[in-house]
C-alpha cells in the first residue's frame, strides 16, 4: 500500500517512541509516531519544522524522517479545526517549540563566538595558561567575531541551516600546546599509515617522537586535511572539559556539535551544555560498583556526510596525551551510501559496522540516535580490523569480551598447531586486576584460554602458552619521563598485590627503546602472540581493557554466561585481514610491517624489582 490509501490505514504505535531513529519508509507505513505526527499537523507547509524544545538534540534526525514522511506520503495531517488529540498535540507544540531558522542561526552563532573567544581562557586547564591574556587586543577579538559572523551567514545560507562555520581561533595554539605539528598534513599521513592505520601518541618530552610517521597528537586527529568536521561523538572515561574544548577551538570547530559520554563525574560536564548549547554531555551510569565506562571512541562525521571512527586507549585530559605511550586506531574515511542504499549495506568483511552498531545500540540513549543513523548510512566495506568490545551484562552469545576473542582467534589465528604452545601470549596493561590466590582460577585458566585459540585446532590436545605480562616496575617508573608522577596512570594497588604475589613470577619491564618511548609509561592496553624468533605476530590487539575480570568477563559455571562489569572497546588485527598473510612481520625493514611501541621480546623482572604500585603516590 502507498500513497494517501497508506494514510488512511490504522497503524500501530512504534514501541521506542520518540526514541526511534528510524528512516525506513517501510517502517513509517507500518507504525505511527505521536511525536512527528504533531509536528506535521502544526506545519504550515512552508518553512521549517517547529522542533518541540524537548526533542532538540535529535532536531537533525527528525527532519530527515519528517521528509521521508511527506515524501513518501505516508502521513495526512489534520485539518485545522479537528477535535483530535493529535490537533491538541499540535497546538502544544505551537506555543512550545522553538522555530529553527537560518537567522536564528547565524545570531546564534555570533553571540556564542563571542562567547567562545571569553569561555576558552577560563576553561582551559591551568597547564595551558602560559599566555598573558593582555596581549590578547579584545578590540581585535571583537572585530573578528564581526568578521566571522558575516562569513558565516553566507556559509549558511550556501550548505543549509544547520550548518556550522569553521571559526578561526584568535589565538595560537603554539602558546598552550607542547607540540604542535604543521597543519594540513595529517590526510596525507594517515593514507602512509595504510594498511593498519595505527598511531601512538606523540611524547612531549621525547623529542624523536614528535615526527615519527606513526606518531601523532590530539589536534591532528581533527586536522581539516581529513575533511570538514560536522559533529563528533566523544566516548571515554575521564573529561578535562577545559583541554578538549580547547582542542576543538584550535582546530576552528568551536562551534562544531559535540555530544560526550563520559563515566566519571565532573560539575563541568554536568552544565556545559547551558553554557554552550551546542555541547551535550552525558554521564553514563554503571550498575556496579567494580565496572567502569572505560571506552575511549570517537565518531567523527564531516560535511559531506562521511565518518571516522578512532578507537584509543588515552583519556581526554592534559596528562594522557603528553608523556604517556598511549595507542589509537584511526579508521579510513567511511563514504556515505547512495540514498536508495539499504542500512545493511557498505558492511566489512570483518563485520565492524554491525559490530559498531550493536555497541552503540547497547547504551539505549537517544542522545545517540543521530550518530546510529549516521553509521547506518556511511560505508565500511574497506575496514579490515574487527571491533571487540565488552558491555556490562550477562552474555550467552559470543559477541562480547574474551569469548569474542576466543571465536575470532579460532576462526583466523593461523599459528601451526604444532607450535601452539611455544608461542607466548604478551599481554601489556596499565592496571591489573586481582585473581585471587592461584593463576588458574582466571589468568591462566579462562582468560588464557580464550586468548590463545587459534584455527583448527582442540586447545586440549596441547599445553598452554606462556604467559607474560607487560606491566612497569618501580624501577621503570622511577626513571620515566615524570618520575614517580609517571605512575599516575598505573592504578594497581598494594593490598592487592599483596593477595597474589605469585603474579610476580609473570611480570616484565616496560621497555619501549624500539619507538623512544621507554620513559613514557604506558596508558596503552594490548595484547599479541609472537614467535619463537620473535619476527612474527599472530595477531595484534589494541584495547582500553585492561587485564581484569570487570573488563574481559568472567564465565559463570552454572549457566556459562560471560559476567562482564565495564563497557570497553578495541580492534583485532588478523594478519588475513589486513595484509593477506598467515602472520604479521615484526622486524625492522620488512614489508608491512607491525609496529609494537615495546620491545620484542619484553625483558623479565630481575630478582630483586617489584610491580609499580599505586599506593608510592601517597
Amino acid at each position: 500500500m502507498s500513497g494517501p490509501e497508506s494514510a488512511k490505514r490504522v497503524k500501530k504505535e512504534c514501541s521506542y517512541g520518540e526514541k526511534c531513529f528510524r528512516l525506513n519508509p517501510i517502517h513509517f507505513r507500518e507504525y505511527s509516531h505521536r511525536h512527528l505526527e504533531s509536528i506535521l499537523d502544526a506545519y504550515s507547509g512552508s518553512g521549517e519544522y517547529c522542533i518541540p524544545d524537548n526533542l532538540c538534540h535529535q532536531q537533525h534526525m527528525i527532519k530527515e524522517q519528517l521528509e521521508v514522511i511527506v515524501e513518501k506520503k505516508l502521513y495526512e495531517p489534520v485539518k485545522e479545526g479537528s477535535s483530535t488529540s493529535t490537533s491538541t498535540n499540535a497546538e502544544q507544540n505551537r506555543t512550545q517549540s522553538t522555530r529553527i531558522t537560518a537567522n536564528e542561526s547565524s545570531m546564534q552563532q555570533s553571540k556564542t563566538n563571542v562567547r567562545n573567544n571569553e569561555e576558552v581562557a577560563k576553561s582551559k586547564h591551568e597547564k595551558l595558561s602560559k599566555v598573558d591574556d593582555n596581549q590578547v587586543n579584545r578590540n581585535n577579538i571583537k572585530g573578528n567575531s564581526r568578521s566571522t559572523d558575516k562569513t558565516e551567514a553566507k556559509s549558511s545560507n550556501k550548505k543549509g541551516t544547520d550548518y556550522r562555520p569553521v571559526v578561526e581561533p584568535t589565538r595560537r595554539a603554539e602558546n598552550f600546546l607542547k607540540v604542535v605539528l604543521p597543519r594540513g598534513n595529517m590526510a596525507a599521513k594517515h593514507a602512509v599509515s595504510a594498511p593498519y592505520h595505527i598511531f601512538y601518541t606523540t611524547i612531549s618530552d621525547a623529542k624523536e617522537t614528535h615526527h615519527q610517521p606513526y606518531s601523532i597528537t590530539f589536534l591532528e586527529i581533527l586536522d581539516r586535511s581529513l575533511g570538514e568536521l560536522k559533529c563528533s561523538l566523544q566516548i571515554n572515561f575521564m573529561v578535562e572539559l577545559g583541554w578538549l574544548l580547547a582542542q576543538y577551538y584550535f582546530a576552528g570547530y568551536s562551534e562544531k556539535r559535540l555530544t560526550i559520554l563520559y563515566g566519571e563525574d565532573g560539575p563541568e560536564l554536568r552544565t556545559i551544555n547551558q553554557k554552550k548549547p551546542h555541547v551535550d554531555a552525558h554521564r553514563v551510569n554503571m550498575g556496579s560498583p567494580f565496572g567502569k565506562h572505560h571506552t575511549k571512541m570517537m565518531l567523527l562525521c564531516y560535511e559531506d556526510g562521511s565518518l571516522r571512527v578512532v578507537i584509543s586507549t588515552a583519556n581526554l585530559y592534559i596528562d594522557d596525551w603528553e608523556n604517556r605511550t598511549q595507542g589509537l586506531w584511526f579508521s579510513p574515511n567511511c563514504p556515505e551510501l547512495p540514498p536508495e542504499a539499504m542500512p545493511f549495506e557498505g558492511e566489512s568483511p570483518t563485520g565492524f559496522k554491525k559490530s559498531l552498531l550493536r555497541y552503540l545500540n547497547h547504551y539505549q540513549m537517544p542522545q545517540l540516535a543521530y550518530y546510529l543513523e549516521r553509521v547506518k548510512r556511511c560505508d565500511f566495506s574497506h575496514i579490515n580490523v574487527f571491533l571487540v568490545a565488552s558491555a556490562p551484562g550477562s552474555h550467552f552469545d559470543m559477541d562480547w569480551g574474551m569469548t569474542r576473542v576466543g571465536s575470532l582467534l579460532r576462526q583466523h589465528c593461523c599459528i601451526p598447531p604444532s607450535e601452539n604452545s611455544k608461542w607466548p601470549l604478551v599481554a601489556q596493561a596499565s592496571s591489573i586486576g586481582s585473581y585471587g590466590n592461584d593463576p588458574k582460577l582466571w589468568l591462566t585458566g579462562d582468560f588464557l584460554h580464550h586468548f590463545t585459540k587459534i584455527k583448527n585446532h582442540p586447545q586440549m590436545l596441547s599445553a598452554p602458552a606462556e604467559l607474560k605480562l607487560v606491566y612497569p616496575s618501580l624501577e621503570n617508573v622511577q626513571k620515566s619521563l615524570d618520575g614517580l608522577l609517571g605512575g599516575g596512570c598505573l592504578p594497581y594497588a598494594a593490598a592487592a598485590h599483596s593477595k597474589q604475589t605469585w603474579l610476580t613470577s609473570f611480570l616484565y619491564q616496560w621497555r619501549a627503546t624500539c619507538s623512544h618511548r621507554d620513559r613514557a609509561m604506558p596508558h596503552i592496553k594490548s595484547y599479541t602472540r609472537t614467535s619463537l624468533d620473535n619476527k612474527m605476530a599472530a595477531y595484534y590487539l589494541l584495547t582500553s581493557g585492561n587485564i581484569s575480570k570487570a573488563a574481559w568477563g568472567s564465565i559463570n559455571k552454572g549457566n556459562s554466561a560471560l559476567r562482564i562489569m565495564s563497557y570497553e572497546a578495541g580492534v583485532l588485527f588478523l594478519p588475513k585481514f589486513v595484509i593477506n598473510e598467515d602472520l604479521f612481520p615484526l622486524s625492522p625493514g620488512a614489508k608491512n610491517r607491525l609496529i609494537i611501541p615495546y620491545d620484542i621480546p619484553p625483558t623479565k623482572y630481575s630478582s630483586d624489582m617489584s610491580p609499580w604500585v599505586f599506593d608510592y603516590l601517597s
